[in-house]
C-alpha cells in the first residue's frame, strides 16, 4: 500500500506514468510547437521503418485518410505504386511523394499552416464530413496512458479527431518509441480509440499490458 501511495503521488506530480500494477518514468512533456521542416530528419530511419509497415496495411480500392506529420507523409514512398486506392489528406508533405503511383490523391482544402505544412480550418472539416474512409493513418506527438494521443496544435487535434470520427474501419497510429509517455497540450483521442499502433521497437511491458487490455494491436516495424 505504501508503494502504491508513493506511485500515486509521483503520478500526480507528473513524474511517472501509472500502469496496471506499476509505473514507468515519464519523459519530459512535449515542449513547443511541432515544426514540419525541422522534424523531417529527426529519427528518419525509424520513421521510414514505421511508414514501410503502414503502407502494407493499405489494400486495393481502400479509401483512407492520412493525417499531418513527417512519418505519415512517408507512407506513399513505400506503397506499391500500382496499388489502386483513394487517399484524402491535409498533409502537403505527401505531394512530394506522389510521383508515378496509381493512387488517387485528394487534398482536403483549408488554410495553410507553415509550421505543420498542412491544411486546417472550417473548409477542411467540411470536406472530412463528406467522406467515410475505411482506414485512417495518423501521427502522434505524444502517447500517454492517462492523456491518450496528444498534439501541441489545436487545429491538428480537431482535424485528427474528425478523421477518426469519419472512419468506419481501423484507426492506425504511427509513432516512434520517443513519443511514449509524452503529453502535449491538446487531446486527440483516448488510447482505446486506436486499433493499431505501429512503432519501431518494443514498448515498456506495463504500457504493453495496458494496451492489450484496451484492445490496441501493437506492430513492431
Amino acid at each position: 500500500m505504501t508503494i502504491r501511495r508513493d506511485l500515486d503521488a509521483l503520478d500526480q506530480r507528473g513524474l511517472v506514468e501509472r500502469t496496471h500494477g506499476g509505473a514507468f518514468f515519464r519523459q519530459e512533456r512535449v515542449a513547443g510547437k511541432f515544426q514540419y521542416n525541422s522534424s523531417i530528419k529527426e529519427n528518419l530511419a525509424e520513421k521510414k521503418q514505421i511508414a514501410r509497415m503502414a503502407a502494407t496495411m493499405i489494400e486495393p480500392h481502400d479509401t483512407i485518410y492520412i493525417g499531418e506529420g513527417t512519418t505519415t507523409a512517408l507512407i506513399l514512398r513505400n506503397m506499391d505504386p500500382t496499388l489502386p486506392c483513394t487517399i484524402f489528406t491535409n498533409n502537403l508533405g505527401i505531394i512530394a511523394e506522389t510521383n508515378s503511383i496509381a493512387a488517387e490523391i485528394i487534398v482536403l482544402g483549408g488554410t495553410y499552416d507553415a509550421t505543420t505544412h498542412s491544411l486546417a480550418g472550417p473548409l477542411t472539416m467540411e470536406m472530412i464530413r463528406q467522406v467515410n474512409a475505411k482506414k485512417v493513418f495518423l501521427g502522434a506527438d505524444g502517447l500517454s496512458l492517462s492523456a491518450g494521443m496528444t498534439t501541441p496544435n489545436l487545429q491538428i487535434a480537431i482535424i485528427n479527431r474528425s478523421m477518426i470520427q469519419h472512419t468506419r474501419g481501423k484507426v492506425f497510429v504511427l509513432s516512434n518509441h520517443t513519443k511514449f509517455g509524452l503529453v502535449a497540450e491538446m487531446s486527440i483521442a483516448p488510447l482505446k480509440q486506436i486499433d493499431v499502433l505501429i512503432t519501431n521497437r518494443k514498448i515498456p511491458q506495463d504500457f504493453q499490458n495496458n494496451l492489450d487490455q484496451l484492445g490496441v494491436e501493437v506492430i513492431i516495424a
